[in-house]
């Protein structure tokens, strides 16, 4: 079975194929309008070759959209399925970008690349075997990330019981 990045991207490559073939003519069909005797002026001769390869200027124009939009597939599919590694400067760009541009934020980047609790925590013990952290530091950044994970779920289950309230208030 054919993956769907390898479809999405023959699609893209055979629009673009399509899209120069179809720029060819219409360089060709343009040029033989020159061969008709036209006025020399530039206005004319533009207009001249406009008109003759009008058709074939639509067809470039809708293959070039095609193009762009198998384009566009192929890389959010890419995206979709592409291992992310997960880095607290990496979430923390993530995040700048969707303050900055709000429409980013529908994609949840900064949620997929924020390392887990889980792999804080074992990168600590890999910081603390290697002797990197004495063991007074492994425990008090453990603590505080204990402290931090905790603080999350507190959070989260206040907005839960926040929106049950909510749900109950508005109930006929």
């Amino acid at each position: 079975m054919v993956s769907r990045h390898r479809l999405r991207f023959s699609g893209f490559v055979v629009t673009g194929i399509l899209m120069v073939g179809a720029g060819l003519i219409e360089l060709f069909e343009g040029l033989s309008a020159l061969s008709g005797g036209i006025p020399a002026t530039e206005e004319f001769l533009l207009v001249a070759m406009l008109s003759a390869a009008a058709e074939w200027v639509i067809a470039v124009i809708v293959l070039g959209l095609f193009a762009g939009l198998f384009l566009v597939a192929t890389a959010a599919s890419i995206l979709r399925t592409a291992s992310i590694p997960r880095d607290d400067r990496l979430a923390s760009a993530a995040q700048w970008l969707e303050r900055r541009y709000p429409a980013l934020g529908t994609f949840d980047v900064s949620e997929r690349v924020a390392p887990t609790t889980e792999e804080r925590r074992q990168e600590l013990e890999e910081e603390y075997v290697s002797g990197e952290l004495s063991e007074a530091e492994f425990e008090r950044r453990l603590a505080r990330l204990m402290d931090a994970r905790r603080g999350a779920f507190t959070s989260l289950r206040r907005l839960d019981g926040r929106s049950r309230r909510r749900r109950s208030l508005n109930a006929p």
